[in-house]
C-alpha cells in the first residue's frame, strides 16, 4: 500500500487505542482491571474498529467523531473478550496471544474468565453512554441489538462451539465456512451494519451490498489467518506457527492447501472491492484495507 495509506491506518489505530483507553476502568482498581488492560491494550490489529472508522468516513455520517470512536471501541472490546475466552484451557488452550502470554497464563484461569466476563458488558455500557443529538435513542438501541445478536447464541458463541466440536474431524469447506462466518464474520458484519444505522438516507440495497462486502472481507481475513498459521513467522503472528495443525483443526490451508487458499482469499478480496466500487461513496480507503488483509504478515 502507499505510504500515505499506511500513515492514515496508523493514525486511525492511534485514535482507536485512545478511545479504548478512555473507555476502560482504572487499571489499578483491581487484578481484574489490570487483566483487562493487559488483554485489550496488547498490540491488536484493530481490524474491526478500523472498518468502522473507514465506513463512517465513507458514508459521511452526521454524528460526532466521539460517537464513532465509542462504537469502534465497543466492537473491539467484544472481540477482545472473545479472545480471552478463546485462549482458555477449556477452549483452544493457547499460551500466547499477540506475542505475549495469554491472559490466563499471565494471571490465572479464574481471573481470565472474569476479565472476559467484565469486558462484554463494558462494551454495552459504552454504547449506552453515547450522547449525541444526531443519534436517537431508537437508533442507539438498534446498534446495541446488532452487536448483541452478533456475539450471542446464534453468532460468535455458536461459532466457537462448532469450532470446538470440529477438532479431530475432517471438515468440508462448506462446514468450515459456516464456523468462521459465525465465529468471525458475524461480528465483522455487525461492525459494518452498526455504522449504517448512523446514515439516515442509506438505502436497503446499499446496506445489502455492504453486508455482502463484510462477509467476503471477513472470510478473506480468516483464510489469510489460516495461511499465516502455516507459513508465517512466530515473531509476526504472535504465537507458535502450526498451532492449528498441532490441535488437528481443519483450516482452509489444510483443506485447500496454501496456494489455493491464497487464491481464494485474493478472489474474495477483489469481490469485496468490486462491491465497494459499485456504491455511491468514496470507499478508496476501505478498498485499500481489503487489499491489505490478504497481503499482511500478522
Amino acid at each position: 500500500m502507499m505510504s500515505s495509506s499506511k500513515s492514515y491506518l496508523e493514525d486511525s489505530i492511534s485514535r482507536i487505542n485512545n478511545a479504548l483507553l478512555e473507555s476502560l476502568p482504572e487499571k489499578s482498581f483491581s487484578e481484574i482491571t489490570e487483566a483487562i488492560h493487559y488483554s485489550v491494550m496488547n498490540d491488536g490489529k484493530r481490524m474491526r474498529p478500523l472498518l468502522m472508522l473507514l465506513m463512517a468516513e465513507a458514508l459521511e455520517v452526521e454524528v460526532k467523531n466521539k460517537t464513532v470512536d465509542k462504537m469502534a471501541a465497543a466492537g473491539e472490546l467484544i472481540h477482545c473478550y472473545s479472545l480471552i475466552h478463546d485462549d482458555l484451557p477449556a477452549m483452544d488452550d493457547d499460551d500466547y496471544r499477540r506475542g505475549k502470554l495469554s491472559c490466563h497464563k499471565k494471571f490465572s484461569e479464574a481471573t481470565a474468565i472474569l476479565a472476559g466476563d467484565a469486558i462484554q458488558p463494558l462494551s454495552l455500557e459504552i454504547l449506552t453512554s453515547i450522547q449525541d443529538e444526531n443519534l436517537s435513542e431508537a437508533s442507539k438501541c438498534k446498534i446495541i441489538n446488532i452487536f448483541a445478536k452478533a456475539c450471542g447464541p446464534k453468532g460468535m458463541v455458536e461459532g466457537q462451539h462448532l469450532d470446538l466440536k470440529a477438532e479431530n474431524k475432517n471438515l468440508s469447506e462448506k462446514e468450515l465456512n459456516e464456523i468462521h462466518y459465525l465465529k468471525t464474520g458475524k461480528l465483522i458484519e455487525a461492525c459494518i451494519v452498526a455504522v449504517c444505522v448512523l446514515k439516515k438516507d442509506i438505502t436497503d440495497e446499499e446496506i445489502s451490498k455492504l453486508v455482502k462486502f463484510a462477509q467476503k472481507f471477513g472470510l478473506a481475513f480468516q483464510i489469510r489467518d489460516d495461511i499465516l498459521d502455516v507459513i508465517g513467522e512466530e515473531k509476526d503472528i504472535g504465537k507458535p506457527v502450526g498451532s492449528d495443525e498441532s490441535k488437528n483443526k481443519s483450516t482452509y490451508a489444510s483443506i485447500l492447501g496454501v496456494p489455493k487458499s491464497q487464491e481464494k482469499a485474493e478472489k474474495l478480496s477483489q469481490e469485496a472491492i468490486n462491491i465497494l466500487k459499485s456504491l455511491p461513496y468514496n470507499t478508496q480507503k476501505l478498498q485499500n484495507l481489503s487489499n491489505l488483509i490478504v497481503e499482511r504478515i500478522r
